[in-house]
């Protein structure tokens, strides 16, 4: 993988924020918003990919599109990935769960084949964290139609986005889910946030757009 940008802190607009926030003790921002899923839900029915494979994909693209979230803060540098993949939780048959590491591709139907080989190589439960900070860390929670959500951080630098989300809940002919995002605010504002909201919902109300590609 290529290696990331780094970015010049001296022009860097950010920098008064990037330096206020990185010495908070809890400086993680967190967001969780209902989205309209009802076209995921209609295509995954009626075709060969599961709803949480279509999310996996709608939400690691979303995130890739926000050029924030590809951030991360090294020590006193701050670098910029041109993409970055999903390590998502898999469940276990003994009600644990495993950690699978994908990788991203804006063509859907290379994701989906790179995400079930991830699955495939699977053998035992396994918590262990890809090398590297090039990643999103994604979970889902089917079983609860949660409002808020917190995820666990290894130390205030650490600055791999967290994204979740809930049961899907279905009224009528429609469908939603609670989606979360958690960020570090040293690097993401709420404006980020909701352009991350915003490239998930376009890419959900159309997935015919990205299906066949």
């Amino acid at each position: 993988m290529a290696d990331p940008h780094e970015i010049d802190l001296a022009t860097w607009p950010r920098r008064p924020h990037f330096e206020h926030f990185r010495g908070y003790l809890l400086p993680h921002a967190c967001v969780t918003a209902r989205v309209d899923v009802t076209p995921l839900r209609r295509a995954a029915r009626e075709g060969t990919q599961s709803i949480f494979a279509m999310l996996l994909y709608a939400a690691t693209r979303a995130a890739n599109e926000v050029g924030e979230l590809r951030q991360r803060i090294r020590g006193e540098r701050v670098v910029e990935h041109a993409v970055v993949h999903p390590s998502f939780t898999v469940a276990n048959v003994d009600d644990t769960f495993s950690y699978c590491h994908g990788t991203f591709d804006a063509h859907a139907a290379t994701f989906f084949a790179q995400v079930k080989a991830a699955r495939g190589r699977l053998a035992d439960a396994s918590v262990d964290e890809a090398p590297g900070d090039d990643r999103l860390f994604v979970t889902c929670l089917p079983w609860l139609d949660f409002t808020s959500l917190q995820h666990p951080q290894r130390a205030p630098a650490d600055s791999v986005p967290r994204i979740a989300w809930g049961r899907v809940v279905e009224r009528d002919d429609a469908a939603e889910v609670a989606l979360s995002i958690q960020a570090h605010h040293a690097l993401v504002d709420g404006l980020h946030l909701a352009r991350f909201f915003a490239r998930f919902e376009a890419l959900a109300a159309r997935p015919e757009h990205w299906l066949g590609g």
